[in-house]
């Protein structure tokens, strides 16, 4: 029996009188309801001295299984699909499997959001910190604390901030129409309207290698696209193999290479 067998299975024993709302309410209810029966029955053999009912255990789980089947079929998704997010989350987290250090500083304890005028400080000595790392192709000129500041006061700007509200990373979302370098650079797709350029992307030495970057590429692209842009095109440096690691997992279109400000560059393109 495959997965989404169980789910068609179990969806036979709906109450076909429910409304899809209802099913929904329904279904993340009876998770925690079952969830409360399964934590009872260790509860009585932890804390009061009985053995552990483990066939009763089983049950509970059964019914926490039919739930979340349950609370998939009310957002029209196969229940494989849940365990398949799950699975690529988790890859995503723990790449070589659980570390402690990756479980105390998970990037989803960080949050988003455009960077404030106040902000533009903080931007600019993330980026400086930066110099001299490990492939970088920034100097003590660029990025100029000018251009950080009108990138930032012009609403460009995407940061990550910890639970203390330290920025820890930084994108400038630039529009196409203003990056004259990438015409004829690369063979961009024809048919593309309005296109963006994330760019200026930047991490925290210590919190680099925690998916951060691809994190923040994400966050970039969806910014775009609510700007009604179609694609976003920009260029990594042939020298630099890590980001090139990041945006290959994003499925990236690598269209060709140019020279600009005496590096080689892939031209990375991706229609939203």
């Amino acid at each position: 029996m495959t997965i989404n067998d169980y789910q068609t299975l179990a969806m036979r024993t709906l109450n076909p009188a429910l409304s899809k709302k209802d099913v929904l309410i329904n279904g993340v209810m009876g998770l925690c309801g079952e969830a409360g029966e399964a934590i009872d029955i260790v509860k009585k053999h932890l804390a009061q001295g009985h053995d552990l009912d483990r066939e009763a255990l089983i049950k509970e789980l059964g019914d926490v299984a039919w739930y979340l089947a349950e609370t998939a079929y009310a957002l029209d998704v196969p229940l494989e699909d849940v365990l398949q997010k799950n699975i690529d989350k988790l890859k995503a987290r723990y790449p070589k499997g659980f570390e402690m250090e990756k479980s105390l500083h998970r990037c989803e304890d960080m949050r988003i959001d455009r960077a404030k005028p106040e902000d533009a400080d903080a931007v600019f000595a993330l980026y400086h910190s930066l110099i001299d790392t490990p492939y970088s192709t920034w100097s003590e000129d660029y990025p100029s604390q000018e251009l950080v500041l009108e990138d930032v006061q012009c609403g460009k700007t995407l940061v990550m901030r910890d639970p203390s509200g330290r920025i820890v990373a930084a994108i400038a979302l630039l529009p196409g129409e203003e990056e004259a370098e990438f015409d004829g650079k690369a063979p961009w797709y024809e048919d593309v309207a309005k296109w963006a350029v994330p760019s200026r992307l930047g991490v925290a030495a210590d919190q680099q290698g925690k998916g951060i970057a691809k994190r923040m590429l994400m966050a970039a692209m969806d910014a775009a696209r609510e700007e009604g842009c179609d694609a976003v095109r920009f260029l990594v440096a042939k020298s630099n193999p890590i980001p090139q690691r990041a945006y290959a997992s994003l499925c990236f279109d690598v269209c060709g290479e140019c020279e600009l400000w005496g590096e080689r560059w892939l031209c990375y393109q991706k229609r939203l």
